[in-house]
Parts: structure tokens; sequence; C-alpha cells
């Protein structure tokens, strides 16, 4: 375990070293660069992270934006545990299993997360199925594709299944998801979890599974025993869902599951600068959308705090705009500043 745990330190090591230097300066005086770290290139964290990186360029007063790519959730908040960032873009699901100490973070712990910062997106999440299953209730021996092993959308859709007593019940498939078409046309698999940005857009395979099968496809109800499984998970949100983007499929609205997705945030990075940031993510969302077609709907400034997680201490310079903007909770948590 503990050699794991170096293996992975010096992984980390190889990063550029920019979290020591992202926090320091003040605001207003010489101006201040913050890093944040992304997922690769077209990933949700990457194309945010861009867009906002542009919208603080254009309309932070001394506040500038570098973005730097790591591949994968996990990788990336240990990134930040570390000090290589001021900011990295993570799923509610991975800060979720870390402050838990589920999956790798039993092996390779996080003593001290970091806080939490504003939201930058979702994954939306729904049943889709080929056969005569009318609900989540009638999943028993059936052959569910869950999403692929390792993707967001697959630990939490694991999570509720779990939650609702339903894993144990259903035959699990786990092939890549550049094979699921062929899967579900030959009938192998009865019953899919189809997965949405931002209510705006099919992820790649799901329009590949539209293009092969979308005429057999219909949606699947959600049970109460689903229904409450997405009411106790602090990382889902039970949301009524209009499926986006099928073509020659003809869903009708459903319910379902959303996995949001937010900047986590070092307590070292400089409390103005993480304010002015959020700030400028819901003033400015023109220019951040004019680079980020998919970007988050930010017309309500409660769509940059609807991804906190009520256990979870927040940034006292996202809580302070927060606090601005009329969206603050007072049963949400600051927390405590480190120079």
């Amino acid at each position: 375990m503990e050699g794991n745990r170096v293996t992975r330190r010096r992984a980390l090591a190889g990063l550029s070293a920019v979290g020591a230097v992202a926090t320091v300066g003040c605001l207003g005086g010489g101006g201040q660069r913050l890093t944040l770290g992304v997922g690769p290139v077209g990933s949700r964290s990457h194309r945010a992270g861009q867009a906002l990186s542009v919208a603080a360029d254009r309309h932070g007063e001394g506040l500038s934006l570098g973005v730097e790519s790591v591949d994968g959730a996990t990788e990336r908040l240990y990134a930040l545990t570390e000090g290589q960032f001021a900011a990295v873009g993570v799923d509610n699901t991975t800060l979720y299993r870390a402050s838990e100490g589920v999956g790798v973070f039993d092996l390779d712990p996080i003593d001290d997360l970091p806080y939490q910062g504003f939201g930058y997106g979702r994954l939306d999440h729904y049943w889709l199925t080929t056969g005569d299953v009318e609900s989540t209730a009638d999943l028993e021996e059936r052959t569910v594709y869950p999403v692929q092993p390792g993707e967001p959308s697959r630990l939490v859709t694991e999570q509720l299944l779990r939650g609702a007593d339903r894993w144990e019940s259903i035959s699990v498939d786990n092939r890549h998801r550049d094979r699921l078409p062929e899967a579900v046309d030959t009938g192998a698999v009865g019953v899919v979890t189809a997965v949405e940005t931002n209510a705006q857009r099919l992820t790649p395979w799901c329009r590949a599974l539209d293009d092969r099968v979308g005429g057999q496809l219909g949606v699947l109800d959600l049970d109460d025993a689903f229904r409450s499984a997405i009411a106790e998970a602090p990382n889902a949100v039970g949301r009524e869902i209009k499926p986006t983007g099928w073509e020659a499929a003809t869903l009708s609205p459903v319910g379902g599951w959303s996995l949001p997705m937010q900047w986590l945030v070092a307590p070292s990075a400089d409390s103005e600068a993480v304010a002015e940031l959020t700030r400028i993510a819901h003033e400015h969302r023109e220019t951040i959308q004019e680079v980020d077609e998919l970007g988050l709907d930010r017309t309500e400034p409660a769509a940059l705090s609807a991804a906190v997680l009520a256990e979870q201490p927040i940034h006292e310079g996202v809580a302070a705009a927060f606090q601005e903007l009329g969206v603050w909770d007072d049963d949400w948590t600051v927390g405590d500043a480190v120079d």
C-alpha cells in the first residue's frame, strides 16, 4: 500500500509545480495567476477551463488563468492536494468517494480534502430499454449496461443500483462502450444507462447507439427504491429529464439522475482571486459560452451553487461570491483559510 502511495506521489511530482506560485500575490497589486487542473483535450473540464481562462483574461481585474491537463478526476484531485494547482475540475462522485475513503481512496486516503468551489457542468443519466421492462423494479435477471467501468457515470450508477438493492440481481455488462450498439442490436444487452452533457448533447457513444438501434429504444421509469437511492446519495441529484439529441429514437420525458461537476479549490488559494473568478463565471457567461457552447447555463446564479455537497466545506472566496449573488445556504460551512 505504501509503495503505491509513493509511486503516485512521485508521478504527481513530475507535473509542473504551479501550485506554489499560483496562490501568491494580492489581487490588484501586480496581478495574480491561478492555474487550473483539467482533463484531456475535449473533456468537459478542459473545455470549461479554457472558457473560464478566456473570460478571466478579458474581464478579470489583475487575474489570469493557466490551464494544464491531467488525465483522470482522481489524479487531478491528488494533484490538487499535492499543491500542483490552485483548483481542479472534478465530478462529485470522485469528491464523495474521497470523503468516504472508497475505492482507491481506501488504499491511498486524502486526509485533508480541498474546499468546494462552483459548478461548471453536469452529466444527466436515465435508463433505456429494448424490451418489455417498465421500471427499475423489473431489472432482476436482466442484462444491464451501467456505462463502462472506470467512468464517473459508471461509478454513480453502480452506487445507485447498490443503494436500490438491484446490483446483485442483475447481469452487469462491462464491455467497452464502442461495442455497445452491436450488443443491443443482437439482444445481448437489454437495459442501458444513457448519458447527456448539461442537458444539451448526447455523449458520442449514445449517438452511435441511436444510429444503430434508436428505433428499438424506449425509456425506463424509476421505481420508488431507485428514487430513494438517488435522494440519499449526496453526489447525485434527481431530475426529470427530457432526452435530447436522439434522432432515430422517440423518447418521452423520464426520471433520471444528474452528476454535478465543480471546481475544487486549494485551501491556500487567495480568497479575493477565487471570489472574483466565481463572479466572472456568473457575470460573463456569454464570453464563456462563446468558447464552450456546451457550458453550463448560468442564467440563474444558483447554477453555480447546484454542485455543493452540504457535508463538505466551501472555499471562503467562493462563499463570499455566493453570498453576494444570493445563493448561499446557511447550512453550508466555510473552510478555514490557509496562509
